[in-house]
């Protein structure tokens, strides 16, 4: 199994993830971590010792649905415990977000934070 060689410097929407894998062959591991390798938003992935895959991608290229349908075509399967579903989930949520993010025209709505006094009332008028 390979070990990490990232680079250590993270960029804006770079996030880790530990997916854990079902056991596999070492070859079909391998071939797997290569392929995931290879996509361009993805800085660094390897399976460790525990039978996980550490990885850091850019998540407002790639998210996590892309890596497990990655996985999937390669014959490497994944805990479907209750626990994985549910970081699994917040993972795509979170992933969707920063793509959402990145590829955004603007900012916020306004640049003005609403006031005690906004809307329709008049600060000088006594009730």
């Amino acid at each position: 199994m390979s070990e990490p060689h990232a680079k250590d410097s993270k960029g804006p929407f770079d996030v880790d993830r530990s997916i854990p894998l079902l056991p596999v062959a070492a070859d079909i591991l391998e071939e797997a971590t290569r392929k995931v390798s290879a996509l361009e938003p993805v800085v660094d992935a390897y399976a460790d010792r525990r039978g996980q895959l550490q990885i850091r991608y850019d998540a407002s290229s790639v998210g996590i649905r892309d890596i497990e349908r990655l996985l999937d075509e390669s014959g490497v399967g994944r805990l479907s415990n209750t626990w994985w579903r549910l970081k699994s989930a917040w993972y795509r949520f979170v992933d969707d977000n920063a793509r959402s993010s990145a590829h955004s025209s603007g900012g916020a709505c306004c640049n003005q934070p609403p006031t005690l006094w906004s809307g329709d009332h008049d600060v000088d008028r006594k009730e």
